[in-house]
């Protein structure tokens, strides 16, 4: 009898603790699910100047309530376009948008032709990107007494380039880009983070060893998912997420692009549509573009060409 009591407590303490340990796990689980911060992405233009303050800040409790934690400024300076430098319209509305909690990444000098420029060989593309980082870097030394003044609510810095296999196809454009982006991690003591869209151009596996290079420099890197553009089928798009790391984050696209226009243009998606990627399950980093395709009634950003 002592013996047989003795093997089923034996038992009975591996069960405990074999299910201690599952439920330590799936609670783990679910933290990590329900901890993950969402970001947004906020592109500023100049007709956004005429919101008043007062719509910003109900908007961003708005923001708040729907469970948003950090809104990306994709840029503060795009051209010469200086959208009020760091005393004026968009830094007070990046003040409201902090004191309804939600925390910044701000993004630095953007250049209108980049597009163009970029898609150029190695020798030409590292010229330009030379010329393209002091000037980022510029607009960060502009920046600088109002990122130490706002600190805590700062979640770090956005590079404004948006890195695609169309534009850095070889190898030895990548190692180049890699380099460049190298010396810009030591210039700066807040985060980075750099995003990435796709066109096909490389295969799955080259994606996938292009981020982990990106991360491995210290960048937090993010690849849109291509859902609003439609550059690729939604296999080939689910293919290359799902290759992905979890530490790469994935920015969902909350639009939907019109094709029949040679100018870009896009829709919101449905609220319903909406929802359903705000509920999605991910072990991925959450970021959704863009604040102005938000589906929402009290969403104060026109549309593009909206009047």
């Amino acid at each position: 009898m002592a013996t047989y009591i003795t093997k089923f407590t034996g038992k009975q303490i591996r069960r405990c603790c074999l299910t201690a340990f599952f439920l330590i796990f799936l609670t783990s689980c679910e933290q990590k699910a329900d901890g993950q911060d969402l970001s947004i992405f906020y592109q500023p233009l100049n007709q956004d100047r005429g919101i008043s303050l007062q719509q910003w800040k109900e908007f961003g409790k708005e923001i708040s309530g729907i469970g948003i934690k950090n809104v990306v400024i994709q840029w503060t300076q795009y051209g010469n376009e200086a959208l009020g430098e760091s005393h004026g319209w968009l830094a007070q509305r990046m003040e409201a948008l902090q004191d309804d909690n939600i925390k910044l990444w701000v993004g630095l000098y953007s250049d209108p032709n980049y597009f163009r420029e970029i898609h150029t060989n190695a020798t030409e593309q590292k010229v330009y990107l030379t010329e393209y980082f002091n000037k980022l870097h510029k607009s960060y030394v502009q920046w600088k007494t109002w990122l130490r003044i706002h600190s805590s609510k700062v979640q770090g810095l956005y590079l404004p380039l948006e890195l695609s296999d169309y534009d850095f196809k070889t190898p030895e454009q990548r190692e180049q880009l890699a380099q460049i982006l190298k010396q810009q991690v030591k210039l700066y003591n807040e985060p980075l983070m750099i995003s990435l869209y796709l066109s096909g151009q490389l295969p799955q596996s080259q994606i996938k060893q292009w981020t982990d290079q990106l991360t491995n420099l210290g960048l937090i890197v993010y690849v849109q998912d291509g859902a609003g553009t439609q550059a690729l089928s939604t296999d080939e798009r689910h293919a290359y997420l799902d290759d992905l790391g979890c530490n790469v984050g994935i920015i969902r696209e909350i639009f939907v692009q019109d094709k029949a226009t040679k100018s870009f243009k896009a829709d919101r998606v449905s609220k319903e549509k909406f929802d359903s990627i705000l509920n999605e399950e991910t072990c991925h980093p959450n970021a959704m573009f863009s604040l102005r395709y938000l589906p929402s009634n009290s969403n104060p950003l026109k549309l593009v060409g909206e009047k």
